[in-house]
């Protein structure tokens, strides 16, 4: 059997899963050979649509189907009993017999995954077409959100990462799904939660349906079976954070997965790290802000966590005539095999269109390691003295930067919430996490509590994460005092 810990895959306690895909990324069989016929569709990387930049989700959606259907075939009583547990578990304050997952109703708001109406404000660039230098001057260091294109299309993950193909590899691996009141994780197989996303009684109809954030760890075997599948672009190669060591620094990898209207409530990704977002199925709507718009303006008190309540009350409310022009938001559909780059310090939003699957970095570079040093030396002290004694050795240029940054009494951030971590594809909820690496043993199975548990790195504390792995419940204080001349720059009035 699969026994959990740091270096073994969370699979179901019994001895007929045992050769299941959890092993090495192994193959699954059909059940019922229902799923045989379900290939690429125009949402994947490789469909023809996909290639022009306009695809849509349906066709990843029915492919989830077919793979749901076959993988389960088990609608049961037991089926849901574990998607109740989990429910419960990840967010205690509705309750699954009343009905409350669905109270607002936005399965069936007129408009809400419409995309018609908005007009695509982001800047596309193909990346054969940019220099790592250019990259730099042009988007890194002045601080620029870019869509580019091109920089994914070559990894397995275009092929391997479709809802069918996920569950034949991984369907008995068990999956973060959100966590729990105590910040422990709520995890369902992957097969579950293919189910959970098509039965109309789940997903379809939930206001803001659960998603997979899961941190991508080597001690896991489904970590190590994606970890194979992509590799980083060479235009976010710079990793600072990984002089720290592994087992030190806050999580900062994940896979993300989550059917339509799941996503993430405005946030800031942490410690003033930039994120990368590769899309390989499906499509997402993200809304990006200047730095330094106000938090009252784009987390009114009222406004439900959920990327659905924030995408209906809120962002409606930034095309009003009143809304101030120098806090305009970016409107952006990303489409499968695009690459999202958003930069420290910019609040964004993200709510998937269709059943999406995307993998997620934050990253430090040079251009942006003062602003990075400041809150990873208030909100990691532990972390920040080891990242220290590293680059020492290694970098001693931003050594003495952060030694410069100490004499002049400007090494401290006055952010609250530097010390979450959490990713752009993130969470609606506070991302605070340990310095572990390992986010597998001791936590919560199936939401079954395990007799003792313990916090482990990638488990969030709140409600639960939301796709785009970002952490924070309020927005970061400004990381910038450039907001206006950086959005003059990109055609903001």
């Amino acid at each position: 059997m699969c026994a959990p810990g740091p270096a073994a895959t969370q699979c179901e306690d019994e001895e007929q899963n045992r050769h299941a895909a959890c092993e090495n990324g192994g193959a699954q069989p059909a059940v019922n050979g229902s799923f045989q016929h379900a290939a690429n569709g125009s949402s994947g990387l490789n469909g023809k649509a996909a290639e022009n930049g306009k695809a849509h989700g349906s066709d990843a959606a029915a492919t989830a189907a077919a793979a749901a259907a076959a993988a389960s075939n088990d609608r049961d009583s037991s089926f849901e009993r574990k998607v109740r547990r989990v429910k419960r578990a990840a967010r205690s304050e509705l309750s699954v017999s009343k009905g409350e997952w669905r109270k607002w109703g936005y399965a069936s708001a007129p408009g809400l995954l419409e995309t018609a109406h908005l007009t695509d404000s982001l800047e596309r660039v193909d990346a054969s077409t940019l220099t790592l230098e250019q990259f730099v001057e042009r988007y890194e260091r002045p601080r620029r959100p870019v869509m580019i294109t091109g920089l994914c299309g070559g990894w397995p993950a275009a092929q391997e990462w479709t809802p069918e193909r996920l569950l034949q590899r991984l369907g008995d691996c068990k999956f973060k799904v959100g966590s729990d009141d105590d910040g422990y994780a709520v995890r369902l197989k992957l097969k579950h939660f293919l189910a959970y996303c098509t039965y109309p009684e789940h997903a379809p109809a939930d206001d803001s349906p659960l998603y997979v954030f899961a941190h991508l760890d080597w001690d896991r075997e489904e970590g190590k079976a994606l970890l194979r599948d992509y590799q980083v672009p060479p235009l976010f190669a710079e990793d600072l954070m990984r002089l720290a060591g592994e087992r030190r620094r806050p999580p900062y990898r994940w896979f993300v997965m989550g059917p339509a209207r799941s996503g993430t409530n405005v946030h800031i990704d942490p410690l003033a790290t930039s994120a990368w977002n590769a899309l390989l199925q499906g499509r997402k709507r993200w809304v990006l802000f200047p730095p330094g718009t106000p938090n009252a303006l784009i987390k009114p008190k009222g406004v439900e966590r959920e990327a659905a309540a924030w995408f209906t009350h809120v962002w409606p409310r930034t095309q009003a005539p009143d809304w101030p022009q120098q806090y305009k938001p970016i409107d952006v559909i990303q489409h499968p095999g695009e690459t999202m780059f958003v930069p420290a310090g910019w609040p964004h939003a993200v709510m998937n269109l269709d059943m999406t699957v995307a993998v997620t970095q934050n990253y430090v570079s040079t251009a942006t390691f003062p602003d990075a040093w400041r809150h990873t030396k208030r909100g990691r002290p532990k972390m920040s003295a080891k990242w220290l004694a590293a680059l020492r050795g290694q970098r001693p240029d931003l050594a003495a930067i952060a030694d410069e940054l100490a004499a002049q009494g400007n090494d401290e951030s006055g952010s609250s919430s530097s010390s979450s971590s959490s990713s752009s594809s993130s969470s609606s909820s506070s991302d605070s996490s340990s310095s572990s690496s390992s986010d597998s043993s001791g936590d919560e199975t199936e939401g079954q509590p395990a007799a003792k548990r313990r916090r482990t790195q990638g488990d969030t504390q709140g409600a639960r994460p939301q796709a785009e792995p970002d952490g924070g419940d309020a927005v970061q204080e400004q990381q910038t005092q450039q907001a206006p001349q950086q959005w003059q720059a990109l055609g903001g009035s």
